[in-house]
């Protein structure tokens, strides 16, 4: 049985949270803006899995892990970020808490936002508890020809989550890998322009993205809000931001929608909305 994926979204700000379950555990990827959201999240979470569950966040912005605390009172033991976010977090929580408390109600003091989380290192790999890639049979034949390798080898690495350390949205960025999708938190942005906020980069950002676009085999990159895209929007979103950096002026950087590009993947499947939850529900692996 392969690794499961799928895309969470719900409001405030339209987040894209990511749960990919192995045949032992989960991860979640980002946990929301406060306690109401990263409850009807978890609500969610828990309608697609029991199993025991990690997070991990993608960087150290409000709408992103103000969630945290509701997971871990829910019993989640294990909370993986960048080194950076780990250094950053704790200052961020007290200078982003005026701006969230305009959007969500009955946020926890700035200190209390902050749960004990451990860095991970740039590659490091986190088994879901799939049978790993070494274990993998040669390739097969497929139907017309061909083989069934590839396929394959994304099934069983899907299992096998890797982390990436980032830079240019924030300091603190973290990709995640599970098979051939990529969690990319706000360096990627689908439906509203790139967030250059005080602690972005342009230059970096681009960078970052030439990054992943070199990954092999990765066909599928999930933004931080918006819907799955692929390589060719995340080509443009870089080439955009290029040239935001060499104009020094990040105001003009325009509004990406998936589809819109040549060669770009289709739009996602139509999310299902969990009825306990309200939080759109979309199974990408």
């Amino acid at each position: 049985m392969s690794a499961t994926v799928h895309v969470l979204v719900s409001d405030p700000a339209r987040l894209t949270c990511v749960l990919i379950t192995g045949s032992d555990r989960a991860l979640l990827v980002d946990t929301g803006s406060g306690p109401d959201q990263a409850g009807r999240i978890l609500s969610a979470v828990r309608d697609l899995t029991d199993l025991p569950l990690i997070v991990a966040n993608t960087h150290d912005h409000w709408d992103h892990f103000f969630g945290n605390p509701t997971f871990a009172e829910a019993g989640v033991a294990e909370f993986l970020a960048s080194p950076a976010f780990v250094r950053d977090s704790p200052g961020s929580a007290w200078l982003q808490h005026a701006e969230a408390s305009e959007h969500v109600l009955d946020l926890p003091s700035p200190d209390a936002l902050v749960v004990p989380t451990r860095a991970v290192a740039d590659g490091e790999i986190l088994d879901l508890g799939a049978r790993r890639a070494d274990e993998a049979s040669g390739a097969e034949s497929a139907p017309g020809g061909g083989t069934a390798h590839r396929v394959e080898a994304h099934r069983i690495e899907a299992h096998r989550v890797e982390f990436l350390h980032m830079t240019g949205h924030t300091d603190t960025d973290l990709v995640v890998r599970a098979g051939p999708i990529v969690v990319c938190g706000d360096l990627v942005e689908e439906g509203a322009p790139p967030q250059v906020g005080l602690d972005a980069t342009p230059l970096a950002w681009a960078r970052s993205l030439e990054s992943l676009l070199a990954l092999p085999d990765v066909d599928v990159f999930v933004p931080g809000h918006g819907s799955p895209v692929g390589r060719a929007f995340v080509e443009t979103q870089r080439d955009d931001l290029l040239h935001a950096a060499e104009a020094d002026d990040a105001s003009t950087l325009p509004t990406r929608l998936v589809g819109a590009l040549a060669g770009d993947a289709a739009p996602a499947p139509t999310a299902r909305v969990d009825p306990s939850s309200g939080v759109g529900v979309t199974r990408i692996l």
